[in-house]
């Protein structure tokens, strides 16, 4: 069975460098790092690209994505690419913005809630499950009593560009653990940055 990896994210310049597209930043990092570039999916209408991850002395082929829709509709595109590519919901890793870590963090898990985040409700519904595994990119609480949805819409301020690089090469380097690793052994070493 392939996995699966999916930059959450909205599409168009308008959200490009916003805190909701950090997923989809990592995702863009990971496919370029491997000198690869996405195509659009006929059946889905996803982006895809495939990695080959070194795994040992072997590659592993390995799909990356991103819905070409807003993040509240993501299961839409992502929900049958999946199926197209008989990937279980297991082997996909989501790559997603997460209020509730602070800025700069990573960290892995399987399943749980959605917490308020359309990308992952919408998922969660095309997979049928909640059962897959996350890569959680911390970009902390909003300032004051400012809205968490319009928090997560504006761009990450200039200031915290040296941040935002590290975060995202950060949940590259999470991804791939997961892949070669397993959850609990990316666990130990993700959660130790």
């Amino acid at each position: 069975m392939p996995t699966l990896i999916v930059g959450l994210g909205n599409p168009g310049p308008a959200y490009e460098k916003t805190r909701h597209n950090v997923g989809a930043m990592v995702a863009d990092r990971l496919v370029f790092s491997y000198g690869e570039k996405y195509t659009v999916h006929r059946k889905s209408g996803a982006e895809v690209a495939t990695v080959r991850l070194a795994t040992g002395a072997t590659t592993e082929p390995v799909l990356v994505a991103k819905a070409r829709t807003y993040m509240n509709v993501t299961g839409r595109q992502i929900g049958p690419l999946a199926k197209y590519y008989g990937v279980a919901p297991e082997d996909v890793i989501v790559l997603h913005d997460e209020l509730d870590i602070d800025f700069g963090q990573v960290r892995l898990k399987r399943g749980g809630g959605e917490g308020g985040h359309n990308g992952l409700r919408s998922l969660s519904q095309a997979l049928g499950t909640r059962d897959y595994q996350r890569v959680r990119l911390g970009i902390g609480r909003p300032p004051g009593r400012q809205d968490p949805a319009d928090f997560v819409l504006k761009p990450f301020p200039s200031a915290d560009r040296a941040e935002v690089d590290l975060l995202i090469g950060n949940g590259v380097d999470a991804a791939e653990l997961l892949v070669r690793n397993g959850l609990e052994a990316a666990q130990n070493v993700v959660h130790g940055w």
